[in-house]
């Protein structure tokens, strides 16, 4: 059906990463690798590798960038006062140009980038972002 052979989804654990997991699994007959974002959000990190696995991930990459956001994102964010509608920090909003920017960083580990050509990485980007609108 497809030369998509491998998928890097960046996944949350949550419901629609996990839909879409099988999704890829099915209709692309592709490995599908998972990237999660450690960003603190504590307790949700593991859950998030233990559904992965059920749902028959082999590879599986937890990065912790709690540092990296706080110092680099966070902290900014608090200097510019963003505060949506006088009361919402925007927290989910500001984590994700660096979760896309690491997601986009785990696509060249040598594990990753041995089975796929360029052309099929590129396929790969353009699969995943049609499905995850808002990295």
């Amino acid at each position: 059906m497809s030369d998509i052979n491998k998928v890097v989804l960046a996944y949350s654990g949550g419901l629609d990463t996990s839909v879409i997991v099988r999704w890829l699994q099915e209709t692309y007959n592709c490995e599908v690798v998972t990237f999660t974002a450690d960003l603190g959000q504590g307790e949700e990190v593991e859950p998030a590798r233990a559904k992965a696995e059920a749902l028959g991930v082999r590879e599986i990459f937890i990065e912790d960038l709690k540092e990296e956001f706080v110092s680099e994102y966070v902290f900014p964010m608090f200097r510019a006062n963003t505060i949506y509608e006088g009361e919402y920090l925007l927290g989910t909003s500001i984590a994700r140009p660096l979760i896309a920017k690491r997601w986009w960083k785990s696509l060249k580990r040598p594990v990753l980038m041995q089975s796929a050509t360029e052309q099929q990485v590129k396929g790969m980007i353009k699969c995943v972002l049609s499905w995850v609108p808002t990295l």
